[in-house]
């Protein structure tokens, strides 16, 4: 599976994390990544949902757009997020995040509506 997208949308509940999580592995799974690769984005994707839930405005939608290529996998994971939220890059989760991926963003920006949006932008891959 190479140059694919998958885009995904749940209630923006922490019950629901585990369906985020299970869609990064399986995605990982059939790109054919090294076992502990797929284990670090299943974590990965689970600190990130984390970390924005906590953001969250309520009630709203937890979206991630995965984008597969060759050996690389981006899941790029956004929420609503209530009036003046920092960006959660600092604090053990982040540390936590940063630590399990090849690369990772955090930027505020606007949706369609113009409602304000926190963003996790992350990338794994074989080497």
């Amino acid at each position: 599976m190479t140059n694919r997208t998958v885009e995904m949308a749940v209630d923006a509940e922490p019950a629901l994390v585990p369906v985020m999580r299970n869609v990064a592995a399986d995605l990982a799974i059939r790109l054919d990544l090294q076992l502990d690769t797929i284990a670090d984005l299943r974590l990965a994707v689970d600190e990130a949902c984390g970390l924005l839930l906590t953001r969250a405005a309520t009630p709203t939608t937890l979206r991630t757009r995965f984008s597969v290529a060759e050996n690389t996998i981006t899941a790029r994971t956004e929420v609503v997020c209530r009036a003046g939220t920092a960006l959660p890059d600092n604090g053990f989760h982040w540390h936590v995040l940063t630590a399990l991926v090849r690369s990772v963003h955090c930027f505020h920006t606007r949706g369609p509506e113009g409602e304000p949006l926190t963003v996790i932008e992350l990338t794994v891959g074989d080497h």
